[in-house]
């Protein structure tokens, strides 16, 4: 298994909770369990004005009693929609459900955010991504094509 390093940008963004570090690494073992190496950065601001290939996050824990949760989703969505070759991917599942939540007001979801880290569907499109980095080609999401 290859890691890519210098090319694909994988940011985990947790709430400061938890240990980031830790939460990141977790998703680094989880997705090797699966064949997928990749380097991730995690942090616990908002990665509003960095570049990446793919965002994982997990805001669960913090979001009682504020709005945190839901504003970070409706970012995520709007970035998503303008950002269609990138990947979102909600990593528990109180954040899953916010996000559900957020897609369910929207006329047309966009098809690079996915619910749950481990499900068929988020590994194959995380294989995509990586094999295409790889080979040095531009990748675009087409979950419907």
């Amino acid at each position: 298994m290859k890691a890519i390093k210098d090319k694909l940008k994988a940011i985990y963004f947790g709430d400061p909770l938890g240990d980031v570090d830790e939460e990141a690494d977790e998703i680094k073992k989880s997705l090797e369990s699966h064949g997928i190496a990749i380097e991730i950065k995690a942090t616990d601001r908002p990665p509003f004005y960095e570049a990446f290939d793919i965002l994982f996050f997990d805001w669960g824990g913090a979001s009682i009693g504020n709005s945190m949760l839901g504003h970070f989703c409706r970012w995520i969505v709007d970035h998503a929609e303008n950002h269609p070759g990138n990947l979102y991917i909600m990593t528990s599942v109180f954040t899953e459900e916010a996000m559900k939540d957020a897609l369910e007001t929207l006329p047309d979801v966009p098809n690079n955010i996915y619910l749950g880290l481990s499900a068929r569907e988020t590994i194959k499109a995380l294989k995509m991504i990586v094999a295409s980095f790889e080979r040095g080609c531009p990748y675009e999401i087409n979950r419907h094509g």
